[in-house]
């Protein structure tokens, strides 16, 4: 199956990212930008290699939202255990389609004396060190707004000079110290479009994406996986055909995006939401809205912003009724349902089959769901559930696998390779 090519990958992603902390949008392209100003220079790195460890640099601070709802310039500068790098690298080497780089993440905080011991090669070892000069210096920059443009590039010279990379060119330093981050973002996306991405590595990128969304919690981390198989297995029997089952597809994985901007306090409430902790939660809807729209074709966004609505009248975000929802779109509805009644939540334990049946049937007699597509469900029902508990299993396990290297490299004092 198709993914989506990598102007609007690169575009879903940043946008997400620019969702988790308000200090902090932008930062992943300015960074993006000096880091690849750098490396051009160095004349080591092939285009792909540049382009890749591009990629790996959006994602740097991707370990910087696992539990918190915000994560402070304070604590990212000021972690002796660099314990977001740390979950960053473990979480990335498991999804991330260019591994290789991921030790990147890891030491993005470290010290020279840290990085010169790091077990990688030296090749490595200097995309490190321009990553933690980059990173350092826009960091500063967000932390100090008064500072003056020469102010920075002082700081900028400190940084590099401690990692023994001495005499840049004028206009590497400049590129550390972006007067447009609008114009960082258009520069580094058109680089990154030169180097065409497979369909396997466009799918792990937007996996990674999602994964590191469901995983800030335990109560989330299997939603995406088990809704999306859903998802596509009711577009099958339903009978859609190739263009409509892709869209279902991409529809259902972009779904929760705006989750990324919904404090984990809310996400594993333990009782039922209301008053303006439910407005809240609501609002992913149009949060994943406004980071898609523009960027997917209208069929894939509708799907993902509908996946809420009733058929009658009573859903979010925009109270649309049984007229409005194409069966695309109702399919997913469904399936979120499914997902999320076969989870095991904050606020309740997983259910069988025959409870999560018998609320979908409850549901459809109330007139809030497609009858055709329960009816689907129905006749198909042990096979769609077996299938997703697998699908489920299969996720749990990564989760698992990501939090126990995490924490055995954190108790051990392990830097990872």
């Amino acid at each position: 199956m198709l993914a989506l090519p990598g102007g609007e990958l690169f575009e879903i992603l940043t946008r997400s990212l620019n969702r988790v902390n308000d200090l902090l949008v932008g930062h992943g392209e300015r960074v993006a930008y000096g880091v690849m100003a750098l490396l051009d220079q160095d004349g080591r790195f092939s285009q792909q290699d540049i382009c890749q460890i591009i990629w790996t640099v959006l994602f740097h601070d991707i370990g910087s939202f696992r539990r918190t709802d915000t994560w402070s310039l304070e604590l990212m500068e000021n972690d002796p255990r660099d314990t977001h790098a740390l979950y960053g690298f473990v979480f990335l080497k498991t999804f991330f389609p260019f591994s290789h780089y991921t030790p990147i993440v890891r030491y993005h905080h470290a010290s020279e004396s840290v990085v010169e011991q790091a077990p990688f090669c030296g090749q490595i070892k200097q995309a490190v060190k321009y990553l933690r000069c980059v990173d350092a210096t826009d960091l500063h920059r967000v932390k100090f707004p008064k500072c003056t443009k020469q102010e920075i590039l002082a700081f900028y010279r400190q940084q590099l000079e401690m990692f023994g990379l001495h005499a840049m060119p004028d206009a590497v330093l400049q590129a550390a110290v972006p007067d447009n981050t609008e114009a960082c973002h258009e520069y580094v996306k058109a680089r990154l479009m030169q180097m065409p991405l497979s369909d396997l590595e466009c799918q792990a990128l937007l996996r990674t994406l999602v994964c590191a969304m469901d995983f800030r919690s335990h109560y989330t981390a299997l939603h995406c996986t088990i809704m999306v198989h859903a998802s596509d297995m009711l577009a099958e029997y339903c009978g859609l055909d190739q263009h409509d089952r892709y869209n279902v597809h991409i529809g259902a994985i972009l779904h929760d995006l705006g989750k990324i901007a919904i404090p984990v306090l809310i996400l594993e409430a333990p009782g039922k939401l209301d008053g303006r902790l439910w407005e809240i939660m609501k609002s992913h809807v149009m949060l994943t809205e406004d980071i898609l729209k523009g960027y997917v074709s209208d069929e894939i966004l509708q799907i993902a912003v509908r996946h809420h609505e009733r058929l009658d009248g009573s859903g979010y975000p925009r109270g649309l009724g049984a007229d409005d929802l194409t069966l695309p779109q109702r399919i997913v509805a469904v399936g979120d349902i499914v997902s999320a009644l076969s989870e095991q939540r904050s606020y309740k334990p997983s259910f069988p089959l025959e409870e999560v049946m018998q609320i979908l049937r409850d549901m459809g007699q109330a007139g809030k769901l497609c009858p055709y597509v329960l009816g689907v469900l129905e006749k198909n029902q042990q096979k769609i559930y077996q299938s997703i508990l697998q699908e489920g299993l299969h996720t749990a396990g990564a989760f698992e696998q990501v939090y126990e290297e995490y924490y055995r490299l954190l108790d051990l004092g392990q830097t990872g390779s």
